[in-house]
This record gives structure tokens, sequence and C-alpha cells, in this order.
């Protein structure tokens, strides 16, 4: 018989055997320690880009408010165009800040679910932005299905609205004479769709495959860092959405992002149509 065909002996295969399951043991724990080291890791970040963010704020703030009584005491035409200045690079800083805030939220907070009341949600990030100088050019419109049971992580649908909106309100187009965003909610069965609508001075088209990387600027006039639209779209990731844009230059944008109902939301809905 060839040594090929020979069995092999009892002995040895159970050695091979225990080697085996030695040698998966040990990978199994490797891979465990690495889990936990990378956790302790997310943990640090988390830690470190929460308190540096917050930290950042009261100073911002500080120098804001100092500005605008630096203004309200002057008339010097020098010293207010050095006030506008100062304003304009701390915008600029606090949007940065914003965006590191929503950027930990959305990549290291867990998800949780709580039933969204959409219309106040919507206006509360609205009211934040009264003193943008667009504010008072124009018209907000919100329209909501408020009896369809919608569940979500409120935090994360939080920072997805408030990204949008607040470019819908920086971008809006000066030169029309009536200018209007416009916020939607639908129920769709099992998902929701929501629609923020501008006619907002818009995207180029060759820009669109871009804005929702990091980094990316698609005008001059973009402040901050380039990571608002990012954070939109790891934050519609998480929630197990999609979120897609349709803009022309000239005419506004329409940003639509389609999200899953929670499992509570759903169970309510379903409900709600059997007793109809």
């Amino acid at each position: 018989m060839d040594n090929q065909d020979k069995p092999m002996p009892a002995a040895l295969e159970t050695e091979n055997t225990e080697n085996g399951d030695e040698c998966r043991s040990r990978l199994e724990q490797l891979l465990r320690d690495r889990d936990d080291e990378l956790a302790k890791v997310n943990r640090r970040m988390e830690k470190f880009l929460y308190s540096a963010s917050h930290d950042l704020r009261s100073p911002l703030t500080s120098i804001m408010g100092l500005t605008n009584l630096m203004r309200m005491e002057t008339h010097e035409p020098v010293l207010l165009s050095y006030i506008e200045k100062i304003d304009d690079s701390t915008a600029r800083l606090e949007k940065i800040v914003r965006d590191l805030v929503g950027f930990t939220r959305t990549s290291y907070q867990r998800l949780d679910s709580k039933k969204i009341d959409f219309t106040k949600l919507v206006w509360d990030i609205i009211d934040r932005h009264k003193a943008e100088p667009a504010f008072r050019s124009i018209r907000f419109d919100v329209q909501a299905d408020d009896a369809f049971p919608f569940f979500a992580d409120y935090d994360r649908l939080e920072i997805i609205l408030e990204n949008i909106i607040a470019n819908a309100i920086y971008f809006y187009d000066p030169i029309k004479t009536h200018s209007l965003i416009r916020i939607t909610m639908v129920g769709e069965g099992q998902h929701v769709r929501m629609d923020i609508l501008d006619n907002g001075i818009g995207i180029a088209a060759a820009h669109h495959h871009n804005i929702f990387n990091m980094f990316f600027k698609a005008s001059e006039r973009s402040r901050g860092a380039g990571l608002g639209l990012y954070i939109v779209k790891e934050a519609v990731d998480k929630l197990q959405g999609h979120v897609q844009v349709e803009s022309e230059i000239g005419f506004g944008s329409l940003f639509r992002v389609v999200l899953p109902n929670d499992p509570k939301g759903r169970l309510i809905s379903r409900k709600m149509q059997l007793g109809r």
C-alpha cells in the first residue's frame, strides 16, 4: 500500500486536532483583545473630541458677545469693518466646532430610539438660525404627517436635518424676490421620506458625486471644514437609510432622506391600520 494511503496514527491525529484547537483558541483570544483595545481607543477619542469641542465653544460665545457690545458702542467705519471680520472668522470656527460635535455624536454615540415630533424638531432647528443675515428673507414651510408614528434615533436625525437646513439658509439666493425653504415628512409604510427643498443658489452637477465626501467644499462661500454633508451621510448610514440630492445652479436644491421606521413605529403603524 502506498504511503499516501496509509491511515494516520490515532495519536498523531489527536495531537494535530489539539494543536489546531489551541491555535484557533489563541486566534480568537487575540481578536477579542484587539476588539477590546479598539473599543478603548474609541472611548478615548469620543471623550477627547467631546471635551475639546465643548471647551472651545465657551470662549467663542464670549468673543461673539464682546463683538456685539463693540458694535453697539462705536460708529467708526474702520472699527466696524474689523468687527465684521472678527465675526466672520468666529462664525467659521464655531461652525467647525459644531461639526466636530456632530461628528462625535454620529460616530460614537449608541443608537437610541424615541418617538419623533417632526414638526417641533424642524421648527426648533429653524429658530436656532434667527441670527443668520438671510433668515428674515426666507419663508419657511414645514409640512408633516404628525399622526404617523415615527420612531428613530433623535440625536442623529437632528444632526441630519440641522446640517441640511443650515446649508439651505446659508446658501440662499439674495437675487430672488421670494426665498423659500420647504421641509416635508411623509410616512411610507416601513419608511419615512423627508424632503428639504430650497430655491437657493444651487449646486453644480459636477459636484453632486463629491458633496458627501469629507472636507469637500462646493462653493467659495462655504464655511467650516467641509464636514457638514459628510456627517449627514454618516448619520444616514448609521440609521440604515439613504440620502440623495437634486440640484442645479440658480434653481436650488432638493435633499431627499429616506429612513426606516423603527420596529416600534412599524408595529404601532400596523395596529393603527388594522383599527381603521
